[in-house]
C-alpha cells in the first residue's frame, strides 16, 4: 500500500534516510540494531586482542593451524548445539548460550591473571565464539522478519553491527594503548559487554509489527512440521539434502578460504615488520602488532560502516540480492591478481581493507538475506551448520592447502595470492548460481505478487497561471506481499520526464505545479508507476486539464 510520510513516527522518518520502513517497524528495528551493535562491540574487543596474544608467542603459520583447529572442534559442537536447540525455546537458548560464553571469558581472565599461557586456546575460542554468536543472532533475526521486511531492514541492522565492530576495535585500542590495560583485563570488559546483550532478544522479537513478522511454520522448539530432525546430523543432513543450502555452504567455504589465506599473508608481513622495527629500537613486537591491528580494523570497519549505512540498501534496489552476491568475489579476483604481482606491505594492507570492509557490509548482509525465503528448520539447523562448521571448514581446507603449498611446493607466502585469484574466479560462478536460485525461491514462496492499481486516478483541472496540488488516495496502489513496500514515480504518458512546471513527491504521493500561460495543449497526460522490491510494477494515468477559468468542458 502507498503510505504518506505523516504515518511514520519521528524515529522512522529519521531512519528512512538509510532504508525504507513501514509504519510501526521503527521500534523493532532500533532494538535489533542495538542488539547487533553491542554484540559486535564485545566481539571486536575480544578479536583485536587475540592477535597480540597469539602472534607474540607463535608464528603466522601456527596461527593458520589454530584456525584449522576451530573447524575440527565445530564438527563435534554443532550437532550438540542442534540437539539442545531442538529441545529448547529460541529465546531461552539465546540467553543460555550468551551466558555460557560470558562465563568462559571470566575463566580466561582468571587464567591470564595467574600467568598461564592462553594465546592458542583463546584464539581457537574466539573463532568458535564469533561464528556461533553471530550465526545465532542472524538466525533469530531471519526467523523474526518476513522476506520483504528482512530485505529492507537487514541492511540497517547490519549498520548497527558495523558500528559495533568499529567501536569495538577502537575500544580495544583505547584500553590497551591509551589506558595501558593488559590483555587479560580487556577480557573482563568483553565479558561485561557480552552479558549486556541479554537485555535485547525478547524485546526485539516482541516489537515487530504483525505485517513484518515471519510466517510461523513450526512450533517454538524449532522442529520442522515434516521432519523432526531427531538425529544428530540434523543441520548437516539439511545442507546435504537441499541444493540451495549446499551452494551456500560451498560459497562460505570459498569465501573463508580466500579471506583466511589473505589474513595469513597479511599476518606474515605484519610480523616481519614488527620484528624489523623492534630490532631497530622502535616499539616492541607486541606494541606494534596491537597498534597495527587496532588501526587496521578501524579502517576496515569505518569503510564497512560507510558502505553499510549508505550503499547496501541501495545496491539491493539497483541490482538486487543476486547482483550484490557478485561484488565481493569480483573485488577478491582483482585484488589478489594485483597482489600476486606487487607483493608490497602497503598494497596488501589496502587490498585486505577493501576486501574485509566489503565482506563485513555487502556480503555479510547478503548472506543473511539468503535465508529469508527458507523454512524454520533450514534457517536454524541449516544456517547454524553453514555459518559455523562450513564457515570454519573453509579455514581447515585453507590450513591444509597452506601446509601443502608451503612444505610440498615451497611456495612463498606472497605466492598464495595466485591461489586466491583462481579461487575467486570459481567463487564468482557459484555466486551467480546462488543468485539465480534465490530469485526462484522468492518467486515460488508467494512473496512476489505484483502490485495492482485499485482505482482510477482522477483528473485534475488546472487553469493556466494558477497553482494546484493533486494527491493520490492512500490505496491507489496496493501490494499484498507481507512486508513489501512500493516506490512511486511519475513521467509523462509518453515516457518523457515531467515538465518543469510540474513536480511529484513520491513520499507524499502528491503532485504540485503551476500551468504556464499560453500553453498550447488542452491537457497533459501523466503516468504514475508503483514498483515493489522485486521490480514488479503497476501503473495508472491521469490528465492535468488546462481549462481556462470560466470555460466549459
Amino acid at each position: 500500500m502507498t503510505q504518506s510520510q505523516e504515518q511514520h513516527s519521528l524515529i522512522e522518518r529519521c531512519l528512512s534516510v538509510f532504508t525504507r520502513l513501514r509504519p510501526g517497524e521503527g521500534r523493532s528495528l532500533v532494538i535489533f540494531t542495538l542488539y547487533g551493535f553491542l554484540l559486535m562491540v564485545s566481539y571486536y574487543v575480544l578479536k583485536t586482542i587475540r592477535e597480540a596474544l597469539i602472534l607474540v608467542k607463535f608464528s603466522a603459520e601456527v596461527r593458520s593451524y589454530a584456525v584449522g583447529t576451530i573447524a575440527l572442534l565445530l564438527l563435534f559442537l554443532i550437532p550438540v548445539y542442534g540437539v539442545i536447540f531442538r529441545h529448547t525455546s529460541k529465546i531461552t537458548l539465546v540467553r543460555w548460550i550468551t551466558a555460557f560464553f560470558a562465563a568462559n571469558l571470566v575463566v580466561f581472565w582468571l587464567m591470564a591473571r595467574s600467568g598461564m599461557e592462553i594465546g592458542f586456546i583463546y584464539f581457537v575460542w574466539v573463532g568458535i565464539f564469533g561464528v556461533m554468536m553471530v550465526a545465532q543472532f542472524w538466525a533469530f533475526a531471519t526467523d523474526s522478519y518476513n522476506v520483504k521486511a528482512g530485505q529492507r531492514l537487514f541492511p540497517f541492522i547490519m549498520v548497527g553491527a558495523a558500528a559495533g565492530a568499529l567501536g569495538g576495535s577502537q575500544l580495544a585500542r583505547l584500553l590497551t594503548g591509551t589506558l595501558g590495560m593488559s590483555a587479560a583485563d580487556v577480557l573482563l570488559v568483553g565479558a561485561i559487554l557480552l552479558a549486556a546483550t541479554l537485555l535485547f532478544g525478547g524485546l526485539a522479537r516482541n516489537a515487530i509489527p504483525e505485517n513484518s513478522r515471519a510466517v510461523d511454520e513450526t512450533d517454538e522448539s524449532g522442529e520442522s512440521t515434516d521432519d523432526k530432525l531427531e538425529n544428530m546430523l540434523g543441520g548437516f543432513a539439511l545442507v546435504a539434502r537441499h541444493r540451495y543450502l549446499t551452494y551456500i555452504a560451498l560459497l562460505v567455504i570459498l569465501l573463508n578460504w580466500v579471506n583466511t589465506t589473505g589474513e595469513t599473508i597479511l599476518a606474515d608481513f605484519v610480523k616481519t615488520e614488527a620484528q624489523s622495527r623492534a630490532s631497530g629500537g622502535g616499539a616492541t613486537e607486541s606494541q606494534f602488532i596491537s597498534s597495527f591491528y587496532g588501526n587496521f580494523y578501524f579502517w576496515v570497519n569505518l569503510l564497512g560502516f560507510v558502505l553499510q549505512a549508505f550503499l547496501v540498501a541501495r545496491i539491493y534496489r539497483w541490482i538486487g540480492v543476486a547482483g550484490a552476491l557478485l561484488i565481493l568475489p569480483v573485488i577478491a579476483a582483482v585484488g589478489y591478481g594485483v597482489m600476486a604481482f606487487i607483493p608490497i606491505f602497503s598494497i596488501i594492507q589496502l587490498v585486505k581493507i577493501l576486501e574485509n570492509s566489503t565482506d563485513y557490509s555487502v556480503m555479510n548482509t547478503t548472506r543473511q538475506v539468503l535465508y529469508l525465503p527458507l523454512d524454520r528448520a533450514q534457517k536454524y539447523e541449516g544456517k547454524t551448520a553453514v555459518d559455523t562448521f562450513f564457515w570454519r571448514l573453509g579455514d581447515l581446507i585453507q590450513a591444509g592447502a597452506f601446509y601443502i603449498g608451503l612444505n610440498w611446493f615451497q611456495l612463498s607466502i606472497p605466492q598464495f595470492a595466485i591461489v586466491n585469484f583462481v579461487l575467486a574466479l570459481a567463487w564468482i560462478w557459484l555466486a551467480w548460481k546462488i543468485g539465480q536460485r534465490y530469485r526462484s525461491l522468492v518467486k515460488s514462496s508467494g512473496y512476489n505478487t505484483p502490485p495492482v492499481l485499485t482505482q482510477a486516478i482522477p483528473d485534475v483541472v488546472a487553469p493556466p497561471g494558477h497553482a494546484f496540488e493533486h494527491s493520490l488516495a492512500v490505496d491507489t496502489f496496493i501490494d499484498r506481499d507481507p512486508g513489501d513496500m512500493l516506490t512511486l514515480s511519475a513521467t509523462l504518458a509518453s515516457g518523457e520526464p515531467l515538465p518543469q512546471w510540474l513536480s511529484f513527491s513520491p513520499k507524499a504521493a502528491t503532485f504540485q505545479g503551476r500551468v504556464p500561460g499560453g500553453i498550447d495543449r488542452r491537457h497533459t497526460e501523466v503516468k504514475v508507476k508503483a514498483t515493489d522490491l522485486d521490480g514488479s510494477e503497476a501503473s495508472g494515468n491521469f490528465r492535468v486539464v488546462h481549462r481556462p477559468e470560466g470555460e466549459g468542458a
